[in-house]
């Protein structure tokens, strides 16, 4: 009944009712994927139709810390995938590039034919991930700065999941350096015909 306090304290039960909400939808979908109970629906899609999602989804919170966020995607660049585990993928990546990014900062996304299969990379210009964390990187809960990671909130989650859905389509992802600094995520799935990925890229890469 505070006129004051009210609205802050019902406020904080919203943040983290949502934030509750979201762990468990998250430790869900963990659980389904590493049962193997998760079901996709592979086809052949464009992939500039599912970039235009992710880079839509992120507008709000790139203008909001003065991110500028580039697509790079050929119209007729197409992949055998799920489309709605593909948007989660590239939404989680890109949207993990701009909170990490510091602000008034660049975000890419990127995505290329290469020997019959689709690359996609998510650059950034932030701080980047030594390569003693990358092994570990897309393990749950796994942090490699936790105290900023505590500020940009998230599950701790998003990384895992999306480690899993791109295995789940057969394909591969990793991370390396961006030149001339920042982080640069990769996922390297099949192509036109959905034949094996040749030379699968190590995650140390």
């Amino acid at each position: 009944s505070d006129p004051d306090a009210g609205p802050q304290f019902v406020e904080a039960l919203y943040r983290n009712s949502e934030r509750l909400s979201e762990l468990i939808s998250d430790l869900l979908d963990v659980s389904r994927l590493e049962s193997g109970q998760f079901e996709i629906d592979p086809d052949l899609i464009r992939v500039i139709e599912v970039g235009q999602v992710a880079y839509d989804t992120v507008q709000q919170l790139a203008a909001e810390r003065g991110t500028t966020v580039t697509m790079r995607i050929p119209s007729d660049l197409e992949v055998t995938a799920d489309r709605s585990a593909l948007e989660h993928v590239l939404i989680n990546l890109v949207q993990n590039a701009v909170c990490y990014t510091p602000e008034g900062g660049n975000v890419e996304l990127e995505a290329m034919s290469i020997d019959g299969n689709v690359r996609i990379e998510v650059r950034d210009d932030g701080p980047g991930i030594r390569p003693k964390y990358r092994k570990r990187i897309f393990e749950r809960f796994y942090r490699v700065d936790k105290g900023r990671s505590k500020h940009m909130g998230g599950t701790g989650l998003g990384l895992s999941i999306v480690k899993h859905l791109v295995r789940i389509m057969e394909g591969e992802v990793g991370v390396t350096d961006n030149e001339p600094g920042g982080a640069l995520f990769w996922v390297l799935l099949p192509g036109l015909t959905g034949e094996e990925i040749l030379a699968p890229m190590d995650l140390d890469e």
